[in-house]
């Protein structure tokens, strides 16, 4: 499947709102799991995908619901309509090829995200959609599959005294916020040390490998620059949002989040300088070495030239050619031949051409 952009085949034709999923199916069954919690307490349950699914959360709790697969255009039927949740919205969390972006609603405000990972051909980056929906006291996220992005704030969850649990589930939106960035940095810093490992192996004795090499990361970087560049401008949106759903004080946190994006995009375009400068230096140096042999071919050809002029005029058949039956006449053209091409050589010598 296309990385750049999905295959729309199915949904063609379609109208509006039509839950369609387009993409790949990462697990055999979707995985629910519930998290209610406050500063004093906090429950962690795996619902299964046919049991009814909760709408109501306790109003001292905030609840975080989180959906592994998101394949089942069904059961997100029935998350948006237990949430209620709009049509178009969930459109968009079975397209997974969507461009991020960010949304208000009435009742929520619905958002959707890039997360990078590691294919495991060729090094390729892939990336997976993540899709936020931010109520009053409760967050739904929907994942492709079960990933290692949020690990660290389930730990800090699991922690009383830990500042998401001190707050609304605001707060902890701007946290797997945080985290999605944290990922991108992580992988453009994975992506930046092999570029810097190629660009000593090119700058030392470039092959064609390299060539290749270069293409490649090439396109790694437009890749992760097509899911980044969205961000930004998903940050700045936030930040100047007026929203119910969102906190003064979680805006302050929020505040921090366009350094971090700017780091990535920044990161980038110096990495994509390097990659350009890098294709210059190896045309450059095969150029180089291109000229070196056709160089050292000239000179060969050119030593010859005479050596052949005279191994013809001796090979013609004519009766009377000047020294044709003298004794000596192969060790004295031998020796012309000789002469010929040592003052040949001295003469590049003597002009630098060797």
């Amino acid at each position: 499947m296309a990385r750049f952009l999905r295959d729309k085949e199915q949904k063609a034709g379609l109208p509006p709102g039509s839950l369609v999923f387009t993409g790949q199916h990462k697990i055999s069954e979707p995985k629910i799991r519930i998290i209610e919690y406050n500063s004093s307490d906090l429950q962690e349950t795996s619902l299964d995908p046919l049991e009814s699914i909760p709408y109501c959360p306790y109003p001292a709790k905030a609840v975080w619901m989180n959906l592994d697969g998101v394949h089942d255009s069904e059961l997100i039927k029935r998350i948006g309509d237990r949430f209620n949740i709009s049509p178009m919205a969930l459109e968009d969390i079975l397209d997974t090829g969507q461009r991020p972006f960010i949304e208000e609603y009435q009742n929520y405000l619905f958002s959707t995200l890039k997360i990078f990972i590691s294919g495991t051909s060729e090094q390729k980056i892939f990336s997976e959609q993540v899709c936020f929906v931010l109520g009053k006291n409760y967050l739904i996220t929907f994942q492709e599959q079960p990933g290692p992005t949020f690990d660290a704030v389930l730990k800090r969850l699991s922690k009383a005294k830990s500042k998401i649990r001190q707050n609304n589930t605001d707060y902890l939106f701007y946290t797997l916020m945080d985290c999605v960035l944290e990922n991108y940095l992580k992988v453009i810093e994975i992506i930046g040390e092999r570029i810097e490992d190629l660009e000593e192996e090119v700058t030392t004795d470039p092959c064609p490998e390299h060539l290749e090499s270069i293409n490649f990361y090439r396109r790694e970087i437009a890749y992760i620059r097509k899911s980044i560049r969205p961000v930004r401008e998903i940050i700045m949106k936030m930040n100047k949002l007026n929203s119910e759903f969102i906190s003064e004080d979680t805006l302050g946190y929020m505040k921090d989040l366009p350094n971090m994006i700017d780091q990535a995009l920044d990161s980038l375009e110096i990495y994509k300088d390097i990659l350009g400068d890098l294709f210059t230096t190896y045309n450059m140096y095969m150029g180089t070495r291109l000229n070196e042999t056709m160089k050292f071919l000239t000179i060969f050809s050119t030593i010859f030239i005479p050596l052949t002029f005279i191994a013809g005029l001796y090979g013609m058949n004519f009766e009377v050619i000047p020294g044709l039956h003298n004794p000596h006449g192969f060790a004295i053209s031998i020796g012309i031949m000789a002469a010929i091409s040592g003052v040949m050589l001295i003469l590049f010598k003597f002009k630098k051409w060797l």
